[in-house]
């Protein structure tokens, strides 16, 4: 009643009552709707900052099919929602054991050291010891490979170059600047079945359609009306024993509750000035205590498929070539004497896309790499294909190339997120301080949080971040005692 009654007062400044919101429409968001609708909950607004709905699923419409640049994986297979979901259009997962590996110009086949490396990883991961996976590999490394290449000088240089694509196999996993910043601890469980699967040329778009019953047919749920997008919230704030919010564009908008669904990456640099009052101390300290930086996809479209039947190439830089760098490619950022460049390390085939690739970046320089222009992107990446694929295929010139820019976008700033030194000390988890909901002061719970960094088993992951969504809705169906 109070709430209608202000919103009267003030709808000059475009105020609106809703008994739920729903910040954000990425997986966890339309989670959270489609689980309400589910039971008949209808009233409830969504307010998406960007212009489209997805979040950190973005699918691009590239040549033969969608290409995502953002989220690309389906992490296994039993228990898992977004498989249950969607298993009818997925195809077999990636076999990297299949991809050739160039060192110099150089192919390699059998990929001995990739597999021996790999198993080293596995080794130094999800220990018992809450140390860095960078300090965990490294103390490995150094007691096996260096040990048992000691005489085998080729061999030792080859093994030493190849630090940076594990380096880089491991920072595609956790969306980290340095393997240093990751704890080789981490409360992650792990889903029988693929841990690759990709979607058959559908794009990862197609578990939105999915969750809201909209695939195959348009038969299921429809949020046009309840979703608004464009909708930047500036301002939450938790008064009595209800919820303002005011946005961007001067709307503002009074609820029962709030479902907060961004990114940890905008929680990091938003919530000081987003909650009111501010946010107590445990959450604080798991925001700033969760890791989130980024990753770099880029897309390349291509006339012709001149890669043959080859679906994955690593590329592992040595010294000549790194060196190489600065000169041939003079733009661009460097750090600690390293070339931008020489964090590309992997490219491959997308589903059902015959004439698309898409290449991996990682490393501490994301965030200014994203800022480069598509030209500069187009030349440094074409360079290392050329540099390393050139002598075994006739490599023509991309007719598109498109890099993601999700660390600088204001709306998702960074890729996802993973589990720290820091935060690895949290006791309850950091992911579960995260999660807990904000309650009035009549006890019921008011601002509500939701999204793959709250997950405390699965975050990184979409299934993670829906589960959330899923999470959230049941709380608040048993507030609203809806069955």
């Amino acid at each position: 009643m109070w709430s209608l009654l202000v919103c009267a007062l003030l709808a000059i400044s475009y105020c609106y009552a809703e008994k739920i919101i729903i910040v954000g429409a990425g997986a966890a968001g339309i989670a959270t709707a489609a689980r309400l609708l589910e039971h008949n909950v209808t009233d409830f607004r969504i307010l998406e900052a960007e212009g489209r709905i997805g979040g950190r699923i973005h699918s691009l419409q590239i040549g033969d099919a969608y290409v995502d640049i953002g989220a690309q994986y389906v992490h296994g297979q039993k228990g898992n929602t977004v498989y249950e979901l969607s298993k009818a259009y997925l195809k077999k997962g990636k076999d990297f054991d299949k991809a050739l590996l160039y060192y110099g110009s150089t192919m390699k086949t059998g990929n001995t050291l990739l597999d021996e490396f790999i198993s080293l990883a596995e080794e130094t991961t999800y220990t018992n010891v809450n140390v860095s996976i960078g300090e965990a590999f490294s103390s490995r490394y150094n007691a096996t490979c260096l040990k048992k290449y000691k005489d085998d000088l080729k061999m030792l240089t080859y093994s030493h170059d190849f630090l940076r694509t594990i380096e880089c196999i491991i920072l595609t996993v956790d969306g980290a600047f340095s393997w240093n910043k990751i704890s080789s601890m981490s409360n992650f469980k792990f889903q029988s079945g693929e841990n690759f699967l990709q979607w058959d040329g559908l794009g990862y778009k197609t578990i939105l359609d999915l969750l809201l019953k909209n695939y195959p047919q348009k038969t299921g749920y429809n949020i046009d009306n309840q979703l608004s997008l464009e909708k930047t919230v500036t301002r939450i704030i938790l008064k009595n024993n209800s919820v303002k919010l005011k946005c961007k564009d001067g709307s503002e908008y009074s609820s029962d509750h709030v479902v907060f669904t961004p990114s940890l990456g905008v929680l990091k640099h938003e919530h000081k000035n987003l909650f009111m009052p501010r946010l107590e101390r445990p959450k604080v300290d798991a925001i700033e205590d969760l890791g989130f930086d980024g990753v770099i996809k880029v897309i390349l479209e291509f006339a012709t498929p001149w890669w043959g039947k080859h679906d994955d190439f690593f590329l592992v830089w040595n010294e000549e070539k790194r060196n190489n760098l600065a000169k041939d490619i003079p733009f661009g950022p460097t750090k600690d004497g390293d070339h931008w460049l020489s964090w590309f390390y992997l490219v491959g085939t997308s589903p059902k896309n015959s004439k698309a690739l898409v290449g991996w970046i990682l490393g501490p320089m994301v965030p200014e790499v994203e800022k480069l222009s598509e030209d500069q992107m187009k030349t440094g990446v074409m360079y290392a294909l050329k540099t390393f694929l050139g002598k075994d295929f006739d490599i023509t010139e991309p007719t598109k190339v498109i890099h993601s820019k999700w660390y600088m976008n204001p709306n998702i700033r960074g890729a996802y997120s993973y589990e720290t030194l820091i935060s690895k000390k949290h006791d309850p988890s950091a992911q579960e301080a995260l999660a807990e909901p904000i309650t009035a002061k009549d006890g019921v719970p008011r601002i509500l949080f939701a999204g793959e960094a709250t997950s405390s088993h699965r975050f990184a992951t979409v299934d993670g971040a829906i589960e959330t969504g899923y999470r959230e809705a049941d709380r608040l169906l048993k507030i609203l005692k809806v069955k």
